[in-house]
């Protein structure tokens, strides 16, 4: 902890969230300061707490490393919102609170007489972030509206999986979890514009968060390209740039992309070709693209397969060419860059000990950082809350454990 304050502080968060996108985003939020009760069914829980890796200790106890990914930083309240006194206690918490995130199935909270509509008038400064797979605004509903979604789904109807493998093989998905962890950030990013609005005015308001809408953003290129071409993008090869992709070297894969003629010329030094540059199969990208199998791939392929990966990228960046290995998630974790941007964060969990996880990617000139603490366990915090948020007697909390609401 440093001498500023955590930009987030005395925010307090609502998590009613399950899997990935509300859980990444109000665990972001929490990273930052923000007070987060994740709200769980009790005895169930978030789904995620049963997903592999299971890391277990010497006495047999054990957390899904699945879930500590996602949920550092929170507080965990069981309450059965199925029954009136659960509903209850979730709106007193609301009326306490300054934000909801939240991404059950479309219709849930509604048919619990929890949703936005009924939750602001419990308290008008409340924002709520609903995270969904095809968006939730009542003034922008569409045929999907309703629709479950998870993150394949998502990335099939939003055409990137459509852009992803080989020219005559199947579609393919990119890496789990990108829709998921898109619309994650476009519903922080939403939040932080909903608090600086509320400011102004005093008032909450709906943030609405669609996966299909994040993933077409991923797909800009091809709608863009369409829009003014009318051709469609495929997969197997990039039919806007060259070279593009990743690179097979003696010890190894780099990644690069070449995307103008400045940069065109600048390769064409690197590797010794400057003949190239002015070549008439390779003056402008899509040229380039469009030869790039028959003509240019044997050269690039030969001047790669003598180097190794660090020469590539060394001769490449001495000319002005970015370039990079292709990493493991093992070179992430000794990569010397990782380190200094403190992009690994170490959680002390009491079943799973010291652990290095992914850390947010938000750096603040002027903010403090959060000790990060480990994820709750299932209703660890239920009398902390309601006794201290809400006021309520040993005696009220232990009635609502016994009727079954915590």
């Amino acid at each position: 902890m440093n001498e500023f304050r955590l930009p987030l502080e005395d925010i307090r968060i609502l998590a009613l969230e399950q899997f990935i996108a509300g859980p990444l985003c109000s665990m972001w939020l929490g990273d930052l300061g923000a007070e987060v009760i994740k709200i769980e069914t009790p005895g169930v829980g978030d789904p995620r707490r049963s997903f592999p890796p299971m890391l277990r200790n010497e006495q047999g106890d054990q957390i899904s490393g699945g879930f500590m990914a996602y949920n550092r930083n929170k507080k965990s309240v069981t309450l059965n919102l199925k029954s009136e006194e659960g509903r209850r206690v979730y709106k007193e918490l609301v009326a306490k609170s300054d934000i909801v995130v939240e991404n059950l199935r479309p219709g849930t909270v509604d048919r619990m007489g929890l949703g936005y509509e009924v939750l602001k008038q419990v308290n008008p400064r409340l924002i709520y972030a609903a995270l969904s797979g095809f968006g939730r605004m009542e003034s922008l509903r569409g045929p999907y509206s309703d629709r479950p979604a998870f993150d394949a789904v998502v990335q099939a109807m939003g055409g990137v999986m459509h852009r992803i493998g080989e020219e005559d093989g199947p579609p393919m998905l990119a890496v789990a979890g990108t829709a998921d962890r898109l619309s994650a950030m476009v519903a922080g990013y939403a939040i932080f514009v909903a608090l600086f609005m509320r400011e102004r005015t005093g008032q909450g308001q709906f943030v609405d968060a669609a996966m299909y809408d994040s993933t077409m953003v991923l797909n800009e290129a091809a709608i863009s390209l369409y829009a003014m071409t009318g051709k469609v993008l495929t997969r197997g090869r990039d039919e806007l740039y060259a070279p593009v992709g990743g690179f097979k070297v003696k010890n190894g894969w780099i990644g690069l992309i070449i995307p103008g003629e400045d940069m065109w010329e600048r390769f064409c030094q690197a590797i010794s070709r400057p003949d190239l540059a002015e070549h008439p199969q390779c003056k402008g990208s899509q040229v380039r693209a469009r030869n790039y199998k028959s003509f240019l791939k044997p050269i690039v392929d030969e001047w790669m397969a003598k180097h190794t990966r660090e020469e590539v990228v060394q001769i490449l960046l001495e000319h002005g060419v970015p370039a990079g290995f292709v990493q493991t998630s093992e070179d992430l974790f000794t990569c010397p860059q990782v380190a200094a941007r403190r992009m690994l964060v170490e959680v002390n969990d009491p079943v799973a000990g010291k652990i290095k996880l992914a850390n947010n990617p938000f750096r603040l000139s002027s903010a403090a950082t959060r000790t990060p603490s480990p994820p709750p366990r299932l209703g660890e915090h239920n009398e902390e809350i309601l006794s201290g948020v809400l006021g309520y007697p040993a005696s009220e909390v232990t009635h609502l454990k016994q009727s079954g609401v915590l």
